[in-house]
């Protein structure tokens, strides 16, 4: 089965995914709510997309997760990312740098909303859940943390495809603030990374020249 989203605009400011108004402070802010208000906002945001604050579509849209655990109608966070190339305007936040970070999510479906396939309890917020990536084409991917502990992982490669990560949705606070933290030094790594390969190419291409003109 196959699932999809979207979020009503006067409802952005109730979540904690929507849009630029969550980028300052990401880093490593240390959020405290109301364990109610908190609840409240997991719940929202398992309803709504986080972008555009419309109704999630389950099974008419595509919907993809971020690494923070957030859903969006796709079609509504590309737009944001073509406008971000044209404009440099960001919707979105530096955890998303492109298509390569946004994950297609399938839910199995009961009356038009998400269920685990395992439990057949609501995936609303309710209780944790988790998208498994890659998982299988086109295939249903969301499943709740209670399902995939009752059965053993082969069961659940062999039913939902391969696991080379997993994506909590909608994070309670304190775990968001620790995604955040590991997002933020993983792309940190991931820069450095790139700028000493850079450097030695750099060096190589150097050194390659000079030995050129030494044998001239």
């Amino acid at each position: 089965m196959g699932g999809d989203g979207g979020v009503i605009a006067s409802n952005r400011r109730y979540m904690r995914g929507a849009g630029a108004a969550d980028h300052t402070g990401d880093s490593a802010r240390q959020t405290k709510l109301d364990p109610a208000v908190e609840k409240e906002e997991i719940q929202r945001s398992m309803k709504f997309c986080a972008l555009s604050g419309q109704p999630l579509e389950f099974g008419k849209q595509t919907i993809v997760v971020c690494p923070y655990g957030r859903l969006y109608h796709k079609e509504a966070a590309v737009e944001a990312l073509l406008r971000r190339k044209q404009t440099d305007q960001d919707e979105l936040g530096g955890h998303i740098r492109g298509l390569k970070d946004l994950h297609e999510v399938h839910f199995s479906l009961l009356n038009s909303m998400p269920i685990c396939p395992i439990t057949g309890n609501d995936l609303n917020g309710n209780i944790p859940a988790y998208v498994v990536i890659p998982g299988k084409l086109d295939e249903v991917n969301a499943l709740s943390k209670k399902g995939m502990e009752q059965v053993d992982k082969q069961t659940i490669v062999a039913d939902y495809g391969p696991i080379e990560r997993k994506i909590r949705l909608a994070p309670p606070a304190a775990i968001l603030d620790i995604l955040k933290n590991e997002i933020i030094q993983k792309n940190a790594e991931e820069k450095i990374s790139r700028e000493l390969k850079r450097g030695l190419k750099k060096r190589k291409r150097i050194e390659g020249e000079v030995l050129a003109c030494a044998n001239k």
